[in-house]
């Protein structure tokens, strides 16, 4: 059976499996199927119900690369953050999570023709309160 034939319904609740993301970075994630929901209508598209904290830049270096990365952004005086503030968009907050945002990005992964976001969006602002 290749992975293409597998699918979320074919396990069994409780039921965990590994998940190996992006072989250059090696990101390896256990996932546990913790319930599984009835819905009244067939979703069109994924969705986004929860989360919590950013996404990482790609290829970012895998876990080393990206406790590396944290480490540069947190220190102005690091001599390789200029370039990596640069790289990653001009800002990264590693505790930023915006549910409609990430909802949005579920929604266009799968559409033809969508762009795709590349960076963190910058933090939205609100109007003072009169």
């Amino acid at each position: 059976m290749s992975f293409r034939d597998v699918r979320l319904q074919d396990f069994e609740h409780g039921a965990q499996f590994k998940y190996h993301y992006d072989f250059g970075d090696n990101w390896r994630h256990t996932v546990m199927v913790e319930e599984f929901l009835s819905l009244d209508v067939a979703p069109k598209h994924g969705a986004c119900i929860a989360g919590a904290r950013a996404r990482l830049p790609e290829d970012v270096g895998g876990t080393p690369g990206y406790e590396r990365f944290l480490e540069i952004m947190a220190d102005r005086t690091d001599p390789e953050h200029a370039d990596t503030k640069r790289w990653c968009g001009g800002q990264f907050d590693p505790d930023w999570f915006d549910i409609e945002i990430v909802d949005k990005d579920v929604r266009n992964a799968l559409r033809a023709n969508a762009k795709r976001r590349l960076h963190q969006p910058r933090p939205r602002t609100t109007a003072p309160k009169s």
